[in-house]
């Protein structure tokens, strides 16, 4: 399945959000030295179907300008994985590999059931306190995650996305926070990111609740496609169909400590 071409669109213009951005004839290579462990911030992103794409390529590109962030992972995204090649098959044999991941697309709003308890609320100006139950919240997507990574990641969001019109929304059952979806939109597209839910909350329908508040915030302001990522297979992926997504194409992500020598291998 090749990358939807609003996906591509979207994610070009998401990349040049950050510090620095170089486009590559298979994509570009983003950096940013303010968040230097944050692996969605220093990275290559494949997101052209080029035949015969190495990991040379990628790493010429790549490994100096990590090392000028000063970041200790390489990390490679394959967005667009229809044509593979060795660059993905490299990878494949030599990377840290997590899981992969889907693109979902929104074919249809899947009508409203009956009324839950779980309200949403929109938050266009988080204050200190969410802020601080929005990093704790970055402990639930399963990585292992430092500190400090946990301070980049929300400084990241904070001094990055929410000036180009980031917005949550939130899950509350008896007033308090229990979970949230984020919208992104740009160029036309809107992106569902970061869908949380507290442990001590799920099955009440909380992800539902606040992914939907999402999607028609972003058809309501004019976006013309919306996608979200999740995991191959997994529940979430489930809960997505549920409401009216679909699988678009597929990704894989790698990651390594950066090598020390120089040259690209």
């Amino acid at each position: 399945m090749s990358l939807p071409d609003f996906v591509r669109r979207f994610w070009y213009a998401s990349i040049q959000l950050g510090q620095r951005t170089t486009r590559t004839p298979w994509g570009a290579v983003a950096t940013d030295r303010r968040y230097p462990l944050v692996w969605d911030a220093n990275n290559a992103t494949v997101l052209e179907p080029v035949k015969g794409l190495s990991t040379a390529d990628i790493r010429t590109d790549l490994a100096p300008a990590l090392r000028a962030a000063g970041a200790p992972y390489e990390h490679v995204e394959f967005w667009e994985t229809s044509t593979g090649g060795p660059a993905l098959e490299e990878y494949r044999r030599t990377g840290e590999r997590p899981d992969p991941d889907v693109v979902m697309v929104l074919d249809r709003l899947a009508p409203s059931g009956r009324p839950g308890k779980v309200r949403t609320l929109e938050v266009a100006q988080p204050d200190r306190s969410f802020w601080d139950w929005y990093r704790e919240s970055l402990r639930e997507f399963g990585t292992a995650q430092s500190e400090d990574l946990l301070d980049q990641m929300t400084a990241r969001t904070a001094d990055v996305f929410m000036p180009a019109g980031l917005r949550f929304y939130v899950g509350l059952l008896d007033g308090q926070r229990v979970g949230y979806a984020s919208l992104l939109s740009l160029e036309g597209v809107g992106y569902l990111d970061n869908v949380v839910t507290m442990p001590t909350f799920r099955r009440r329908g909380v992800a539902s609740t606040t992914v939907t508040a999402a999607i028609r915030a972003s058809l309501t302001g004019g976006d013309r496609h919306v996608f979200l990522l999740a995991e191959k297979d997994g529940n979430p992926q489930r809960l997505y169909e549920r409401l009216g997504f679909r699988v678009g194409s597929a990704i894989e992500s790698f990651t390594r400590l950066l090598a020390e020598d120089p040259l690209p291998a």
